[in-house]
């Protein structure tokens, strides 16, 4: 469920573990900006003389810098060596007791040098220790959450900790002293209100540390794992795989390289602040505004950004909001008005918040957890001193610099030494965000500017998508007796009648396995017979995977209009708030199940249950297992659609079912007409989500592929491609089978394109990724490597080896091609006029014989024990033998024995290709999809 605003911040807070660890950051939070401002304000009220307490006051706010440039490279390794949730709870006890040293010191102490030396110390110490506590809570909060909810939980704690707090804090010691100044006085000097203030920082901390150590033990989850494989490495050895890490992963290095520059960008801004507006002809309360801008624009970032971009690919919105921030930065260089640089500062603010909530994001959902703390240590830490490093740098050229006026008429502009840098670091800070984004980008190939566009409209464009118009899919939602069926037929039938090219279908039971578990979901079994609600939602998603993969995505490839009778919502509705199943869970599932594909348009017929029953009562057909359930199950379900329209409006239309079907009919007419009317040559399919990361550079190539008869469905077809370098063949002119994979989450798997040459190449969604072919092994040069279904427990176990027939063609299901001791190989064509021109089957003689068909589909079906060294799995089965490419095309009297030597085994490809899909029309169900179209 696509959830945003408040609905997507109670989604968060629902999950207990993170709700605590929240309000533990919260009042950490608070006590870190309640005492910062009261340890800055004690220390110079310890002294007299302005020049002593201006020092003592920027002492105490300099030296929380210090431990991060001393200290702060070694911090993540004390997070992913030891127990997070120990090292937490240690840190905030070893802090109370610190921080409450400084009002104790001033009691026994009558020295105000030797109060604030305490103070300073005190602070120093504090911030050393903070350092160990942060990694081990960023790195933390991952492990507590989906990661689909990652964003929401980093905005939640940014803006916290950012926005909220520091307000609250400030508004804590206005209120503190009024109170105790006003209306008591006369306390004693341990009640003043900065050392109140104090007070509450320090026992902040044991609040903390109590809630962490009794309430939130998750967080200690994953440690005895992390303790095993460090257990043999050293402190030392930790912290330059660390750096390694970092370094030599291209994304991770994109990432922080980007976060950087957006803080170089904002420290620059403050440092010059001061002297811009005086070059603008303002005073110091511009000065200020200024600074508050920038941080109502940072807010703005963190707080809005997601609802602005929607499903734009995080990795996208990281480089782009740092090209923004950084282009906001070279636009104040040229504003010659107040106005104008108040405008640009906001928009630094804005860009650099969503850089840093993106990356934020992306490295807690991305970075592995064994080094996800010195991770997180380098960007918080390293983001601190180059924000510092930039305001001090930006302060000293301009004061070094010098300035001049440039007059054009009544117009006169200073042309400044601010000016220059603020140009440069909008330059070098464009650079950067181009850089990470060419770096980190998932989506190469699809225009950045068209994809922010449909992201924002919430269609998001995909990887190597054409941009021909795609169809449109409808989708009718709503309880029992509400009259969806109705619509479905009345709808599809204007939309014949009208000439388009339509597909009615439904869920459960729109193929033959959705009709089998439309039997198992729906019947009236009672007891051990009746599936449990996590069964029945998982039953409900299989159906739902099958339908879009074999039904929905190909028709809306074509450019029809799907029109289907329930689907996903349905199962957030009734097997989420029906059966009281954890919504987020069924979410993610149907997610998943689908690839991420979206209706266009949800028809809501909403009805109340009384009124719904009471119809399907009325037809006398008896009742189903849903529809027989209770009054108050229907109220739940129908509120939940309700709840659901209400979080997205615009791709909602909500009815009431109780009008006449006619007006129904009209009203769903009139919305879709106007979607069909709107659209262009560029429609995206609607079907996209964010996508999973993309392939890897040094993938193989894939160019001049061929589509040839799939392995096991649309989302795995074998691609042939002749000359690959992917695995070392017996002979120069062999074509083999690519299926790149660099890793796990980085695998590609090919699909057929929307014309019959075309391919697509698009990441794998779930943990069966199969890997790129090894070459074949040096012991036996008379082996090859061929494909084999991929073992997601083993990813080694992905091989298997065709021997000569005369070892053993039991063991190792040899096909005979010329003779008993050929290894069937895969040759181009028999024309070999082009390169992609090949063909699975034996290049010719007696090949296709009943024997050679019978190997080929043991191929396909029977495990091998590889002979691969390393690979001492067998190769996982085969399940559907009879789409298997080799055995559908040796199955055939046209590749027998018998057959025309002058038909080339290409020809007899292409024709059993297309005899497969006529055949594959014909045979749809009686209660599966149906297709209509008029000329």
């Amino acid at each position: 469920m696509d959830l945003s605003g408040a609905a997507a911040l109670r989604s968060v807070l629902r999950i207990r573990p993170f709700r605590r660890l929240w309000l533990v950051l919260s009042v950490a939070s608070f006590g870190d900006w309640i005492g910062t401002l009261a340890t800055a304000l004690f220390a110079s009220q310890q002294v007299t003389g302005s020049v002593a307490q201006g020092t003592a006051f920027s002492s105490t706010i300099a030296i929380r810098l210090l431990p991060a440039l001393l200290l702060g490279p070694v911090a993540g390794v004390m997070a992913d060596r030891f127990d997070r949730r120990y090292t937490m709870v240690i840190c905030d006890i070893l802090r109370f007791f610190v921080y409450g040293s400084i009002p104790v010191v001033a009691l026994f102490s009558d020295s105000g040098g030797v109060t604030v030396t305490w103070a300073v110390i005190a602070t120093f110490i504090g911030e050393t220790i903070t350092l160990m506590w942060i990694p081990a809570k960023e790195a933390a909060v991952p492990n507590l959450i989906p990661k689909g909810r990652l964003e929401v939980s980093n905005q939640l704690t940014l803006i916290t900790t950012y926005g909220i707090t520091p307000i609250l804090a400030a508004l804590a010691l206005a209120a503190l002293d009024g109170v105790v100044r006003g209306p008591i006085g006369g306390l004693p000097d341990w009640a003043e209100p900065v050392q109140l203030a104090l007070w509450i920082n320090a026992f902040s901390r044991a609040a903390t540390a109590a809630v962490v150590f009794f309430g939130i033990k998750e967080i200690s989850e994953g440690h005895r794992e992390r303790q095993e494989r460090n257990a043999q490495t050293s402190m030392f050895r930790q912290f330059v795989e660390g750096w390694k890490y970092i370094g030599g992963t291209p994304f991770v290095r994109g990432l922080v390289l980007g976060i950087f520059g957006a803080f170089a960008g904002a420290g620059i801004v403050i440092g010059t602040a001061r002297f811009f507006t005086a070059s603008l002809g303002a005073g110091d309360a511009a000065f200020y505004l200024l600074f508050a801008t920038l941080f109502i624009g940072l807010a703005i970032g963190i707080g809005l950004g997601p609802m602005v971009v929607k499903e734009l690919s995080r990795r996208r919105w990281f480089g782009m909001s740092i090209v923004l921030a950084s282009g906001a930065v070279g636009f104040l260089s040229v504003a010659f008005h107040l106005s104008m640089a108040l405008f640009g500062a906001l928009f630094v603010g804005a860009g650099a918040g969503m850089a840093f909530l993106a990356g934020v994001t992306l490295l807690g959902g991305q970075v592995n957890d064994e080094v996800r703390g010195r991770v997180f240590a380098v960007v918080q830490i390293g983001a601190r001193l180059v924000l510092l490093l930039a305001i001090s740098l930006a302060g000293l050229l301009v004061g070094l610099g010098s300035s001049r006026t440039i007059s054009a008429g009544s117009l006169s502009v200073d042309i400044s030494s601010t000016r220059i840098l603020l140009l440069v670091a909008g330059v070098i800070g464009v650079w950067t965000g181009i850089s990470a984004f060419r770096q980190m980008d998932d989506k190469r190939g699809v225009p950045v500017l068209a994809d922010l566009w449909s992201s924002i409209r919430g269609r998001p464009l995909s990887p190597g998508e054409d941009f021909t118009r795609h169809g449109i899919f409808v989708v009718f939602e709503g309880g029992e007796g509400a009259g969806k069926s109705t619509q479905v037929t009345r709808l599809s039938e204007a939309l014949i009648e009208a000439g388009h090219d339509v597909v009615v279908t439904r869920e459960p039971g729109a193929t033959d396995m959705g009709a089998r578990i439309r039997s198992l979901v729906l019947s009236n079994g009672e007891g051990a017979d009746a599936p449990s609600p996590r069964a029945e939602a998982l039953l409900y998603a299989a159906d739902r995977a099958h339908h879009v993969a074999t039904v929905v995505r190909p028709a809306l490839a074509r450019g029809a209009v799907v029109i289907s009778d329930r689907y996903v919502d349905s199962s957030l509705a009734y097997q989420g708030a029906g059966r009281t199943l954890p919504v987020q869970e069924i979410s993610w599932l149907s997610s998943w199940a689908t690839g991420g594909l979206k209706p266009d348009l949800v028809v809501l017929l909403d009805i109340d249950p009384t009124v719904g029953l009471g119809r399907v009562d009325e037809r006398g057909l008896g009742t189903d297992r849903l529809e027989s359930e209770s009054r108050s199950f229907h109220e739940r379900v129908r509120y939940a659609f309700l709840d659901l329209a209400s979080a997205d409006p615009k791709r909602y239309l909500v009815l009431d079912a109780a009008r006449p079907a006619e007006e129904i009919a009209n009203a769903v007419a009139t919305r879709l007409n106007a979607m069909l009317t709107e659209g262009d040559d560029s429609h995206p399919d609607p079907a996209s989500t964010a996508v999973p990361p993309g392939p890897d550079l040094n993938a193989p190539d894939l160019a001049d592929t061929m589509v040839v008869p799939p392995h096991a469905g649309p989302a795995e077809t074998l691609v042939m491609r002749t000359g690959s370098g992917a695995v070392a063949t017996s002979g120069s002119d062999e074509t083999i089978v690519v299926r790149p994979a660099s890793f796990p989450d980085d695998t590609m798997v090919i699909r057929p394109g929307t014309g019959p040459d075309d391919t697509m190449v698009v990441s794998a969604f779930g943990p069966d990724a199969t890997m790129a072919l090894p070459r074949s092994t040096p012991d036996d040069p008379n082996a090859t490597v061929m494909v084999s279904r991929p073992a997601s427990d083993d990813p080694n176990a992905t091989v298997m080896v065709s021997r000569p027939a005369s070892d053993d063609p039991n063991a190792t299901m040899a096909i005979p091609a010329g003779g008993s001791d050929e290894t069937v190989v895969v040759r181009p064509a028999s024309s070999g006029s082009e390169s992609d021109e090949t063909m699975v089957v034996p290049a010719g003689g007696p090949a296709s014989d009943s024997a050679g068909a019978v190997s080929a589909t043991k191929l396909a079906d029977e495990p091998l024990t590889s002979d691969v060294p390393g690979t001492d799995d067998a190769a996982e089965p085969h399940d559907d033998a009879e789409d298997d490419g080799l055995a559908a095309v040796t199955d055939e009297p046209a590749a027998s024995a018998d057959a025309d030597d002058d038909e080339t085994p290409i020809e007899v490809l292409e024709d059993l290709t297309g005899n497969r899909a006529r055949a594959a029309d014909d045979e749809t169900p009686p209660d599966g999809p149906r297709v209509g179209s008029r000329p």
